[in-house]
């Protein structure tokens, strides 16, 4: 065995972003330090990672893992690029540039792929991808593709030309079986604040949930968690759809630490997902790539009601572990069911929380390792 290897993972969102592609990157650097003992493992964004916060909100153990900023502070001139829409493709250029020429001391690099392009100097390579950009621009100089699902395992092969290895993101499983008594009249919804991509479109389940209210629901509220973008594009999102709740049952939380949204998921009894409504036949990275929170929710028998479009029809199949619905009306309609019927919540969401076992982050692991063995044993010598 030779020298230590320093082992790189890359993302230009880690560190201003607490969503679920850095919940992957951050279990991926988990599972890289203990499958791989005696390396230096590094994550390395474009500014600081406040690491107490990502691993309250995320639920990560960051403990012997470097965190790394390609721009060690934050000026005007960087927050002004990041407001000015116009400026956008520019400061992904000089993102993509800073990273690229950072990974030159990687032994091996994991870069994090979505909307930005990648480049690597380093000798042993993939891309974490979560979704591939449309050019094809640096994917060549990575040995391998590892994706989310097969939803994204297909735009991968149309937009790259390549195959991809498919490792499910990571789910929390809670200790025990489901807890029937803990179920509260209560719907619970996912998903950071912002516009545009693939939006969680939380607009969508407030109209539904108003619209409930006045066809004369009672007694359920409807719980909204999510960090917030005010930033460029989503100026004003956040602030919209605050404004539609207003006067109705509705709680929005931002920023909640793992514990309070575990609290959340065991209590709610549906959990509402509706991201790519709207947007068949659009840019396919408008549709949900996996639907991690579904799957969170699965996991502590929350009976699931989404929108199926993209990777999310693999994680919910449509009246066994949860619901489909198409339009407003569909999901009105399933969610009185439920809400009227008790028995039906307690069963499929018994059957919700034994499918959320293949997700497990100890599966999670086991299925990256396996990915990324051919990469690091030869690298260091084994």
């Amino acid at each position: 065995m030779g020298r230590p290897l320093l082992i790189g993972l890359t993302s230009p969102y880690f560190g201003a972003v607490f969503g679920g592609g850095e919940k992957y990157l951050g279990v991926t650097a988990e599972a890289v330090r203990d499958g791989f003992p005696g390396n230096v493992v590094e994550i390395a964004g474009a500014v600081p990672a406040d690491r107490e916060r990502y691993e309250a909100t995320l639920n990560l153990d960051l403990h012997g893992i470097q965190l790394v900023a390609n721009n060690p502070r934050v000026t005007p001139v960087h927050r002004l690029a990041n407001r000015l829409t116009p400026l956008r493709p520019l400061r992904n250029r000089v993102l993509a540039s800073q990273a690229a020429r950072a990974t030159a001391r990687y032994d091996v690099h994991l870069a994090m792929a979505y909307r930005i392009p990648v480049h690597t100097r380093a000798q042993r390579t993939a891309i974490l991808c979560q979704f591939p950009y449309a050019s094809r621009e640096g994917v060549a100089e990575f040995e391998r593709v590892i994706c989310q699902s097969e939803y994204v395992r297909h735009w991968v092969r149309e937009l790259w030309g390549r195959d991809a290895v498919v490792v499910h993101p990571p789910v929390d499983l809670p200790a025990g079986g489901p807890e029937a008594a803990a179920k509260r009249p209560l719907i619970l919804s996912v998903g950071r604040f912002f516009e545009g991509g693939h939006s969680k479109r939380h607009e969508v389940m407030v109209e539904a949930f108003r619209g409930l209210c006045e066809d004369g629901l009672e007694g359920w509220q409807l719980h909204l968690v999510g960090s917030v973008h005010e930033e460029g594009p989503h100026a004003g999102y956040f602030e919209r759809v605050k404004a539609r709740a207003r006067g109705y049952p509705i709680r929005i939380h931002t920023d909640l630490s793992h514990q309070d949204l575990e609290d959340l998921y065991r209590s709610a009894s549906v959990y509402w997902h509706a991201a790519g409504f709207g947007a068949e036949g659009g840019p396919p990275e408008a549709l949900e790539h996996f639907g991690l929170t579904v799957a969170e929710a699965m996991a502590h028998a929350t009976v699931p009601v989404v929108y199926p479009g993209g990777g999310v029809a693999e994680v919910v199949h449509d009246k066994e572990d949860g619901f489909h619905w198409r339009d407003p009306r569909e999901l009105a309609e399933v969610t009185l069911r439920l809400v009227a019927d008790a028995d039906l919540r307690r069963r499929v969401g018994a059957e919700a929380w034994r499918s959320a076992r293949r997700f497990g982050r100890a599966e999670f692991k086991r299925r990256m390792l396996e990915a990324l063995r051919p990469l690091v044993e030869p690298a260091s010598g084994e």
